[in-house]
């Protein structure tokens, strides 16, 4: 698996910048001039996302945890500090569990720890059949309606996504920008993993950064309470008004925050 990336080096710290569902390193680019006097960057796309290519059916944290080490082998980086948005949030709790090391700070944008989506046989059955069907030879179609009537059994949200997630070249060449049967699988298989453990058997400083729960937050009071009290190291930073895409809506608070909180002791 090559994993697409967009490595800035500088001599400085290393931030590893992982992007949730939906999405791909894109998201981040638009943060490198405000970060990278302060740390060298790896932006990821993660398989199946973006310009790395989709494989099988398996997109669970650990794989995707995995992929990313192969990675960083390759670029002969051995620890860093790591950020994980959202689902993306859960690669890096996955990895900071596996190779605890390598680790030198990690940063969770919105994202809890504890498993998110219940898992049995049936449910595995259920999801490998949604993602078959959901399954395209290319994102590239002639109109949105056909896009919407592969996203629409999908998520509730569909319409929206052909805001945010379509990009038109001409009258008749629209790209979606993510893989329906991908964002499937690694929605649910993200989801089903309890991470609690990722922080319980580890000793790393990690910050927790949450949205505006009265915006839009994945950050339930549940889910901040569990962390509590799993994790008495963790620390939070509430960026008020800001949405799930902390790093969108408060880009400039969002840099700071990390840059302020790795500099610190």
């Amino acid at each position: 698996m090559h994993l697409h990336h967009i490595y800035k080096k500088n001599g400085k710290p290393t931030l590893v910048m992982i992007h949730g569902l939906l999405s791909s390193l894109e998201t981040f680019i638009p943060l490198i001039p405000l970060l990278e006097k302060n740390f060298d960057l790896l932006l990821v796309d993660q398989r199946g996302h973006g310009a790395s290519p989709p494989e099988g059916l398996d997109y669970s944290a650990e794989s995707m945890a995995h992929d990313l080490k192969k990675l960083l082998d390759q670029l002969k980086i051995t620890h860093a500090v790591f950020l994980g948005h959202s689902m993306g949030g859960r690669t890096v709790l996955k990895f900071g569990e596996l190779y605890p090391t390598m680790i030198d700070k990690m940063i969770i944008e919105d994202m809890g720890i504890h498993q998110r989506q219940l898992r049995s046989n049936e449910r595995d059955e259920e999801k490998a059949n949604l993602a078959k069907k959901a399954c395209i030879p290319s994102l590239i179609f002639k109109n949105k309606e056909d896009i919407l009537t592969i996203i629409s059994p999908l998520y509730s949200y569909a319409k929206d996504l052909l805001k945010t997630k379509v990009v038109e070249f001409a009258p008749d060449k629209f790209e979606l920008k993510f893989w329906p049967d991908v964002s499937v699988m690694y929605g649910y298989q993200g989801n089903y993993t309890d991470l609690t453990t990722a922080l319980t058997t580890t000793k790393f400083p990690v910050l927790f950064l949450v949205a505006d729960p009265v915006i839009g937050s994945a950050m339930t009071a549940t889910c901040i309470e569990h962390i509590k009290s799993h994790v008495p190291r963790a620390e939070f930073h509430l960026i008020e008004k800001s949405w799930h895409n902390i790093h969108k809506t408060h880009p400039k608070e969002f840099c700071e925050k990390i840059i302020s909180w790795c500099n610190a002791r």
